[in-house]
């Protein structure tokens, strides 16, 4: 059965696996990426391979001969290369980079909720679907349609980062600065002079994490609640108006915040009827490993996944 090599890179972690075609991994390792910069990152992968590969070894004995991998920014699918995400950041040549350290090998790159939409559409809950919206509420929030069973990436690739919209008419914060992981954080400085008592001030300046935010919620702490029903309204907002938009049969969600499945009944209660009306097969969690999404993804990439959906 073929495998190939899935590196999925975040910002604080980076996975490296070797995953058949069945989806099934074969092994894995974590390695930490807090605190890198771009470049570092970037030799990061190489060297993670590497080390992969003496440390744990291909099922086959044999390096697969395709290279997957994840990042958390734009691509520029032409051209190879890793595109920033702030005006600091680099561009970095990587598939240039990659053909260099591993010449036998064949890398595909692409932006990490895209690959994530791929590995649900192939492997997960949209399978069979040919309209799909993916949106991904964790530290971020972004989103990834697939019509007409082609993924929608737009002129520059843009296509998908809901979380700059603004859905209170244009003022404040944008989606993402409401509801994510970098959102509750932000929200509970702002909102903390009101809840002076609140059990989620000792890490507030720290910035709070979505943890701490739901099991203080349970412990029945307003500000945390407060938090929670902010990201229920913003996400349930975002999955209504995305749906008048192109009319996906399913809408899946996942992200760290949402995969554990606790708010989602409260956000299909929340959203526009009319928009919940028109999604053929609802609005249901990832059914990949939320743990996993974004290596299912970068394997969805390295097994030739992109072909099928551009």
């Amino acid at each position: 059965m073929k495998s190939c090599i899935a590196v999925d890179v975040g910002g604080t972690k980076m996975l490296v696996a070797e995953v058949r075609e069945d989806a099934s991994v074969v092994n894995m390792r974590r390695y930490v990426t807090a605190g890198l910069k771009k470049e570092q990152v970037m030799q990061s992968i190489l060297d993670n391979i590497r080390d992969y590969e003496k440390q744990v070894g291909w099922e086959k004995g044999v390096m697969p001969d395709t290279i997957g991998i994840g990042v958390n920014s734009m691509v520029d699918l032409e051209k190879g290369l890793w595109l920033p995400n702030w005006d600091y950041e680099p561009t970095i040549a990587l598939v240039d980079e990659m053909k260099k350290a591993f010449p036998n090998c064949q890398c595909y790159i692409e932006n990490d909720v895209k690959a994530a939409v791929m590995a649900e559409s192939m492997f997960g809950a949209g399978k069979g679907c040919r309209d799909m919206l993916y949106l991904n509420v964790g530290t971020g929030m972004a989103a990834g349609f697939i019509v007409n069973g082609k993924i929608v990436r737009g002129s520059d690739g843009f296509a998908g980062e809901v979380g700059y919209m603004n859905l209170n008419y244009g003022e404040g914060d944008s989606a993402e600065m409401r509801a994510s992981g970098m959102g509750l954080a932000h929200q509970a400085k702002l909102k903390l002079k009101d809840h002076p008592d609140s059990l989620l001030k000792p890490y507030v300046e720290q910035g709070v994490t979505g943890f701490q935010v739901f099991d203080a919620a349970e412990k029945g702490d307003a500000l945390a609640n407060e938090l929670l029903d902010q990201l229920v309204k913003i996400s349930a907002l975002m999955i209504s108006n995305i749906v008048c938009v192109f009319s996906p049969e399913i809408a899946v969600v996942g992200g760290g915040l949402i995969s554990n499945g606790k708010l989602l009944d409260r956000i299909i209660d929340a959203m526009i009827p009319k928009s919940l009306g028109h999604l053929e097969k609802g609005v249901v969690l990832t059914a990949l490993n939320p743990d996993y999404a974004g290596l299912m993804g970068a394997a969805a990439v390295g097994l030739g996944c992109q072909k099928l959906y551009s």
